[in-house]
């Protein structure tokens, strides 16, 4: 059902774990993205970074901005190009071209991104946040654990202790 709904987007085995209903959500969201959040989908699912979830299929349109697909980029010496450019200060004239191996360059940059290379191009995650429909649990509201409860009371009570005991060195005169 899943190929059907979205030709030339992979659940890669997603679809297995999830119902009808979330299956057409997540038919009806993908349909909805434009054309590039399509073509960074696609090249998500392809990555070792691919979704999951009927949950992360149906938040996608709201996290486009934790990936970034350069479609110009396919191989290592064009990745190897991309970072030369970003990181010179200076020009790349014909003749430092024709001197400089791209592809140790690339490399560094594959490793410094995360990325991989898709048939959509060069992917790499960006460090912004993946944002829920629904808010996670936040640790403020999170009620303690009993072990953590019964740690928290020996601390009081280590703490209590040292207070009331009796201060070591001079005494207070005597009456």
């Amino acid at each position: 059902m899943a190929d059907k709904a979205i030709p030339d987007i992979s659940l890669g085995g997603a679809e297995q774990n999830m119902s009808r209903e979330e299956l057409a959500a997540v038919a009806k969201a993908v349909a909805a993205l434009s054309q590039e959040d399509r073509d960074l989908l696609a090249a998500v699912q392809e990555s070792p970074y691919r979704l999951t979830t009927a949950e992360q299929f149906l938040e996608f349109e709201k996290n486009v901005d934790c990936f970034v697909l350069e479609p110009h980029v396919r191989t290592l010496e064009d990745l190897g190009w991309e970072y030369l450019e970003e990181k010179l200060t200076i020009g790349l004239t014909d003749d430092l071209r024709a001197a400089i191996d791209p592809a140790p360059f690339g490399r560094r940059a594959l490793e410094e991104d995360r990325g991989c290379f898709t048939s959509r191009g060069y992917l790499f995650p960006t460090d912004a946040p993946w944002q829920h429909d629904r808010p996670q649990a936040k640790q403020a509201d999170r009620k303690p654990s009993i072990r953590e409860r019964l740690e928290q009371s020996k601390q009081e009570c280590r703490n209590k202790n040292k207070a009331q005991a009796p201060r070591k060195g001079k005494s207070e005169p005597e009456l």
